[in-house]
């Protein structure tokens, strides 16, 4: 056999592990991609589970998608306590003008401490669709190229920014509400010679007063 069949041949092998090679990588990426989308999408309000089952770099956005999801759930979860908390709350009624009036305290205090909470879970939803927040979060998880790309991809095939939209539409008309109770609270804190409790009736000398008042508390009357 002369060398020029001698190089023919250890070429055609070489090609032939070449794509061997290629073939095995593809399906080992196209496996681990897999795994990857069914991993994720087990994911649900219910189903927080941050175990990694994906190896290599698909490890690191497995790992850091279910982290995102796990407080997407967990932040809507609290703000739904919060919602509960502050219609259970029942200020606007003489039973507590006359235990926690007129300086309303209590009430204020209250609604306020869940207005602040809510602003901070709702900063919490926003960074985790902002642009700058995933490029940090994927960066510090050592991500680059098509792995930070796919964890973006997978973010938006799971629609994060949907419901993170939705929850920011719905938090926004109850911050409505809860600004309707303060602006009672306050405007009888703020005029206390003008009302009195009298047989379980509120009651004024003042006509003005009375009719803002029951302004003010039909503003209370919003659907949430």
């Amino acid at each position: 056999m002369n060398n020029k069949k001698k190089i023919i041949i250890i070429l055609v092998i070489i090609a032939i592990i070449v794509v061997a090679v290629s073939l095995f990588l593809a399906f080992k990426d196209i496996s681990a991609r897999n795994l990857l989308t069914e991993e994720i999408n087990q994911l649900s309000e219910t189903n927080t589970n941050t175990d990694v089952k994906s190896t290599g770099k698909y490890a690191a956005v497995e790992k850091q998608v279910k982290e995102d999801c796990k407080a997407y759930y967990e932040t809507i979860a609290k703000l739904r306590e919060n919602y509960d908390k502050a219609t259970e709350l029942k200020v606007i009624n003489i039973e507590n003008y006359e235990n926690d009036g007129p300086e309303f305290k209590n009430s204020l205090d209250s609604i306020n401490a869940i207005k602040t909470e809510n602003q901070e879970l709702i900063t919490t939803l926003t960074d985790l669709t902002n642009e700058e927040k995933l490029e940090e979060r994927a960066t510090n998880a050592g991500m680059s190229g098509k792995y930070k790309n796919l964890y973006k991809e997978i973010l938006e095939e799971i629609k994060l920014a949907d419901g993170v939209g939705s929850a920011k539409e719905k938090d926004t008309k109850f911050d409505g509400y809860l600004a309707s109770l303060l602006d009672v609270l306050t405007y009888m804190r703020d005029n206390t010679n003008e009302w009195f409790i009298e047989k379980g009736t509120l009651k004024s000398h003042s006509q003005e007063f009375i009719d803002t008042y029951n302004q003010k508390v039909q503003n209370t009357n919003v659907e949430l």
